[in-house]
């Protein structure tokens, strides 16, 4: 799996080797975060209930959490890129481990919401250089294929870390919940150290300058410089682009199609259980297992379809599948038909995520890759923050039908504004007009 790959058969280039070392420890480096996240998802609700809290203040905590992490990507990615990546990971891991660790050992819920805040920086810096350290490590002409396996963590911390949470406080007492909190301590603390072996920024130092930031070419399209206007070598012989804080110009366009599209799924993945509810469905949870099989089917094999044809002939029928899927959810009322829905969905989720991160690498410099990996999770923590409330409000004034038929609209503005302003077709136009 991880040794073949597309790659021009008419010159007959071997494919290079996907799988190294540095990737599979930022691999294990990068579960921590997945883990921790549906760690506290799980069970924040259940234990600021435990400590007489309203549901109020935890969501208050999420949005802290969510604000900080936001917050943190622009300068994260700053110091990512001036500093390394490898040094920022294993901060924020500390941090993480840290801020895990205090929450267990106080129940007074504005100091809570004050460590909560710290384990967003901390989640912000961490997040933000793995995924930019991962680029680093990938050959560029398999980046989109070696982003969806790294991606797979997730999937895989998604379909397991909640009953895991679940389950070590089923007893509902603040010892079990401080135990959950000190094994995610733990665990993010794991990670700083297995972040201590990449090596991969020491060795480069001491080679030689290579060749530059190059876009890749996809097959099928004419030959030629493809680098983004401006772009720069490690030489310095060309200037770095433009940036508006702290992020290049390229970026703006797909986040803005990320936003409107995690915006719009927001509500499908935070309202699933009481919408099911509403339509006489008890326990939707097999839907939840069906859809990360899609996430797990799609990160591992439609990353070689973007390397080899380019992100428009995955994106665009992942969108417009995705608009279909929401449009017609709310005439769902049985188990057996929202389970269908799962596997479809989780396909055009784990697709547009694997494309639009690669879309974004390509597009920036190689020498800013931590701001291109910050502006991709500030794009995804943006959508989810808009979106779930506004969602959540239309189902409140209206119902859930309404809320998934707006949702669907978002998605709809999203593929509208990709094919006007930022499919690749139109971006490698500009490229060869410019050049």
């Amino acid at each position: 799996m991880f040794e073949k790959s597309t790659h021009d058969k008419s010159t007959g280039e071997k494919p290079e080797r996907l799988l190294s070392k540095d990737y599979i420890l930022l691999i294990v480096a990068s579960l921590g975060a997945p883990f921790m996240n549906q760690f506290f998802l799980a069970v924040l609700p259940l234990y600021i209930g435990r400590l007489g809290g309203a549901q109020l203040q935890a969501g208050m905590m999420t949005t802290a959490y969510a604000i900080a992490s936001i917050a943190s990507r622009p300068f994260s990615g700053v110091l990512s890129d001036k500093y390394g990546r490898v040094r920022q990971i294993i901060i924020g891991s500390l941090v993480c481990s840290a801020a895990c660790a205090a929450f267990g050992f106080t129940g007074v819920i504005p100091i809570m919401l004050v460590i909560r805040a710290v384990n967003g920086v901390g989640y912000g810096m961490y997040s933000t250089s793995t995924s930019a350290a991962v680029a680093d490590v990938l050959p560029k002409q398999r980046l989109a294929e070696g982003l969806g396996y790294s991606g797979l963590s997730f999937t895989f911390a998604l379909s397991v870390a909640p009953a895991i949470a679940l389950h070590i406080v089923r007893g509902d007492t603040p010892e079990d919940y401080r135990t959950l909190f000190i094994i995610t301590a733990v665990l993010c603390f794991a990670c700083a150290v297995v972040s201590c072996f990449i090596t991969y920024e020491r060795k480069r130092k001491k080679q030689a300058p290579g060749d530059g930031d190059r876009a890749v070419t996809y097959e099928g399209k004419a030959p030629g410089d493809t680098s983004p206007p401006g772009d720069t070598s490690p030489t310095g012989d060309n200037p770095l682009p433009k940036t508006i804080f702290g992020f290049e110009y390229a970026v703006f366009a797909p986040m803005a199609v990320l936003i409107l599209i995690y915006g719009g799924q927001a509500g499908l993945q935070a309202f699933l259980t009481p919408f099911a509810r509403w339509r006489g469905i008890e326990n939707p949870g097999l839907y939840f297992t069906f859809n990360a099989i899609g996430v797990l089917i799609s990160r591992s094999l439609l990353g070689r379809v973007v390397d080899k044809r380019g992100p428009d002939v995955v994106l665009i029928p992942a969108m417009a599948l995705l608009i279909v899927l929401l449009s017609i959810l709310p005439f769902v009322s049985s188990l057996t038909a929202l389970v269908a829905m799962g596997i479809p969905n989780g396909l055009c989720f784990g697709s547009i995520l694997t494309t639009v991160s690669a879309t974004i690498f390509k597009r920036c410099s190689t020498a800013r890759r931590g701001t291109a990996s910050g502006a991709f999770l500030a794009a995804i923590d943006l959508g989810m923050a808009i979106g779930t409330p506004l969602l959540g409000a239309l189902a409140d004034l209206y119902d859930y039908g309404v809320m998934y038929r707006v949702g669907a609209a978002s998605v709809f503005v999203a593929l509208i504004l990709y094919l006007l302003i930022c499919s690749d077709k139109r971006y490698q136009a500009r490229l060869l007009k410019q050049g």
